[in-house]
């Protein structure tokens, strides 16, 4: 009887652990110009293999920057803003 009671808390326990999945990231980067174009590029989607979902949250992440061009006496700015989702 004890080893049954073992066993099933043992199954039990296993059955609650964070198991590894496929983890799938959609990353949307919108670019806005210092002349005031905004541009949305086509999605980025990335999909983790084996991996908890916490692991793939750190690695799915959102992020902006920001750029400057100089052509001659001509500057233009462009700020890009990443947005990540984890489906």
């Amino acid at each position: 009887m004890k080893k049954i009671i073992i066993y099933a808390a043992a199954l039990s326990f296993l059955s609650l652990a964070s198991c590894k999945k496929e983890q799938t990231c959609t990353c949307t980067t919108t670019d806005t110009s210092s002349s005031g174009t905004v541009t949305t590029r086509t999605p980025v989607v990335t999909t983790y293999k084996k991996i908890k979902k916490n692991d793939a949250k750190d690695l799915c992440s959102s992020s902006s920057s920001e750029n400057t061009y100089t052509q001659g006496s001509n500057t233009s700015t462009t700020k890009s803003s990443t947005k990540c989702e984890l489906k």
